[in-house]
Formats: structure tokens, C-alpha cells, sequence
């Protein structure tokens, strides 16, 4: 059975499809597997969400190392060192490298990103979802949250709505005597802190895609083998929270 075959073009045409225009501000969640074959790979699914948004836009993708350090006594989070591919994937790792991408400090749920507000949503690195966090910041630019041919079980916005509603299954542990290494190599003390399920309760997101479409929030297409789902960040949280 021949693979399917994904360029730059059938990209930008799907990502218009689901809603996404110049100038907007979008958190992606990606799987570069699950298109099929895209020609010029990871690079291509970056420049066709580059060119889509325009100079005005700001992607943002998540550069999480959750699964390495959350259960670590101490850590040393090196901001242009510590890779992410084999937690997020290869379309976040490749991201973080360009050279005018930037990375926030928090130590389990970094996010790095390109384009004006990159700034504005690096957050403080001390909440991983809450007050001050990327994902208070992206609430207030009415950002999107894109899903590239991954689901709910990867909204990490949902996890907003547990610390906003202070749920009783997670509690807080902090990193003191952690270090991040800023790309000029300076060693600064982490502040980080994070929201943690406790042990014999897990996450179940993936039922949340019906409640929006019940909604009317998600804005879906199929491009290759993947499907791709667009969603306002204050529709997930307002919707959840509601809930």
C-alpha cells in the first residue's frame, strides 16, 4: 500500500481550513507520524504554520521534560541542551532549535516559541499551569490550541482547569536546590514548581473532544493520515471549567 504523501502546501491549506489566520497566537500539539510522509519533514509542518500566522503570529510549542525530571530530588534543566523529542517528538525538538526561538524556564512544562508575543507567553517558570504560568498567558492572548494529528489525551490546557479549581487528586512539590542553565550558560536557581497527580489517579482527556464538539469549538479536517483539530484556548478552560 503506497504511504501517503503530505507537502508545505496541503499543510497551510488544512491549517486555513480549521480557522488559523495571520497574526494569530497558537500552542501545537504535533505527531510528525501520524500524516504519512511529509516531504522536507519536521521543518515543513514548522514553516507552513510559520508562514500561516505571518510575522504578526507566534507559535508556541511545548518542550515539556515531565517524564525525565518530575520525580527528581534535584535537577540541572539546561535551556538549549535537554531534548524533548522523545517525550513531545521530533516537530517540538526541531522547533526549539531555530535560532530565533526562545525557551521558558519551567522545569517540567517548558514551552519554546517564535514570533512577537514569544515573550509574552514564557510565563514566570514558577506555576506549571496556573497563575503566571504559559497557559494563564495564552488564555489572555485568545490564543488557539492546534492538534496535528494527536488528541485530547496531549491538551495540557485541561490540566489549567485542575490547578484553577484546585482539585483535590493533585498536590504541589517545588524544585529547591534545582538549577536551569540559561543559553549563555549562566546557572540560575530554579523557582519552578509543580502540580502533581497523586499516585493511583490518572487523566482522562481523550473523552473531552465529544463535549467540545457538543459545543460547537472544534474546527477539524483531515490532512494524509492525520486529523487536525483547532480549538480557542478560552473554549477548552471556560467549557471544563464550567463543567
Amino acid at each position: 500500500m503506497e504511504e501517503e504523501t503530505v507537502n508545505k502546501e496541503d499543510i497551510k491549506y488544512s491549517l486555513r481550513t480549521v480557522g488559523l489566520k495571520e497574526k494569530n497566537v497558537v500552542l501545537v500539539h504535533s505527531s510528525l507520524s501520524s500524516f504519512g510522509y511529509v516531504v522536507g519533514g519536521a521543518d515543513t509542518i514548522i514553516d507552513a504554520l510559520l508562514e500561516t500566522v505571518g510575522k504578526e503570529g507566534t507559535i508556541v510549542m511545548p518542550t515539556f521534560t515531565w517524564g525525565s525530571f518530575h520525580d527528581q530530588e534535584k535537577v540541572v534543566f539546561d535551556l538549549a541542551n535537554t531534548s524533548v523529542k522523545s517525550e513531545v517528538g521530533i516537530i517540538p525538538e526541531i522547533f526549539r532549535k531555530r535560532k530565533e526561538a526562545i525557551r521558558s524556564h519551567h522545569i517540567c512544562h517548558s514551552v519554546a516559541a517564535i514570533g512577537p508575543h514569544r515573550k509574552d507567553v514564557m510565563g514566570e517558570g514558577v506555576r506549571s499551569f496556573g497563575k503566571g504560568s504559559t497557559f494563564e498567558q495564552l488564555y489572555k492572548l485568545d490564543a488557539w490550541n492546534l492538534f496535528l494529528g494527536v488528541g485530547f489525551s496531549s491538551c495540557t490546557e485541561l490540566h489549567s482547569v485542575e490547578e484553577y479549581m484546585q482539585v483535590p487528586y493533585r498536590y504541589y512539590r517545588d524544585f529547591k536546590g534545582s538549577f536551569v542553565i540559561l543559553p549563555d550558560g549562566t546557572e540560575v536557581p530554579s523557582q519552578s514548581v509543580e502540580y502533581l497527580r497523586k499516585k493511583g489517579y490518572i487523566n482522562d482527556f481523550k473523552k473531552m473532544e465529544k463535549v467540545f464538539s457538543k459545543h460547537k469549538a472544534l474546527h477539524t479536517c483531515r490532512i494524509g493520515k492525520a486529523k487536525i483539530i483547532n480549538v480557542r484556548i478560552k473554549d477548552i478552560f471556560d467549557i471544563t471549567t464550567a463543567l
